[in-house]
């Protein structure tokens, strides 16, 4: 049974916490950087103008909305443009993890607009040879790229 004090105190901390509530947003800019390689990836509102763009030593690979295959997971969201495919041969895949952010105001009232990550990058050869018997060996090879990100709001 609750007693008054009980009700008293839990009714303070609801209230505490209504009028420091923190107010949030998701990133929409992300910029990588790692042994080679840089990376962007923005999502500024509007979903046709989301898009990656991917600087793999002097090749440059750019995805728009529609090439960006997403797939959400534990670890965050994993997101993949396809660098190469040739039929029957190979699909050459980038892969990267955007881990869940918020950004914005904190309890404190500081303003907190940039958030610092670690990534990967997965590069990913998918063997899709034409022969009358299944592929023998490893069918989806994969090198990976340590990437130092920074996830920001932009307006």
């Amino acid at each position: 049974m609750l007693t008054k004090k009980m009700f008293i105190n839990m009714a303070g901390l609801l209230l505490a916490f209504g009028s420091t509530q923190a107010l949030s947003d998701t990133p929409n800019f992300f910029e990588c950087k790692g042994h080679d390689v840089s990376l962007t990836f923005s999502t500024p509102g509007i979903a046709s103008s989301t898009h990656i763009n991917l600087n793999l030593g002097k090749k440059n690979y750019t995805a728009g909305k529609r090439d960006i295959e997403t797939q959400a997971t534990t670890m965050g969201d994993v997101k993949t443009m396809t660098l190469k495919f040739v039929p029957d041969v190979e699909i050459k895949k980038a892969s990267f993890i955007i881990p869940a952010i918020n950004l914005g105001e904190n309890l404190a009232g500081e303003y907190i607009g940039q958030a610092t990550f670690k990534s990967q990058l997965a590069l990913t050869t998918i063997a899709t040879p034409f022969i009358a018997t299944p592929y023998i060996g490893v069918i989806n090879k994969s090198r990976y790229i340590d990437l130092t990100c920074t996830a920001s709001l932009v307006f």
